[in-house]
């Protein structure tokens, strides 16, 4: 993602206490992509208070969390499958958006990865072309396109770590 880093936002990992605000910030995120497919049930939209715990509380994973203030306005999530870094659950409050919080996220939780990762993977709506091209513009590139189970539409993306 291009553009300046977010003026007044400290990103850090995520603590327990953080797990209620980044469920609250992640599903104000992603409504607007319930609406753009027509599906109230996405993933993020339906995880429970004691998953995002486990996944802060996960060796294995990388959560982080942007906060402006006192108030948290993003989170991202890395899960290591070995030399891949899965990239996921990227929110940044509505009224925060288009402010460089996600590019921010997004950098972070690149260089917070363990050395073995070598290679970043994420996936967005198929629909949501605002999304796909700025993970293009952060230098990741198109692998596939599928569906889920619900059959929304997806865009795979890759990115080899520099």
């Amino acid at each position: 993602m291009t553009g300046t880093p977010a003026p007044g936002v400290l990103v850090r990992r995520a603590l327990d206490g953080d797990a209620g605000e980044v469920l609250t910030v992640q599903r104000a995120a992603f409504v607007a992509e319930a609406q753009r497919y027509g599906d109230p049930l996405l993933p993020p939209l339906v995880e429970d208070l004691a998953a995002v715990r486990a996944a802060i509380a996960d060796p294995a994973g990388v959560v982080l969390v942007a906060v402006r203030g006192s108030r948290l306005v993003g989170s991202v999530r890395l899960r290591v499958d070995g030399a891949r870094g899965h990239v996921g659950r990227l929110a940044v409050a509505p009224d925060q958006q288009r402010a460089g919080v996600g590019t921010a996220l997004l950098r972070a939780v690149e260089a917070a990865a363990p050395q073995q990762v070598r290679e970043f993977l994420l996936f967005t709506g198929g629909d949501s072309a605002a999304n796909v091209a700025r993970y293009e513009r952060a230098g990741y590139a198109r692998t596939g396109e599928g569906r889920d189970e619900r059959g929304v539409p997806l865009v795979h993306l890759a990115k080899p770590r520099p």
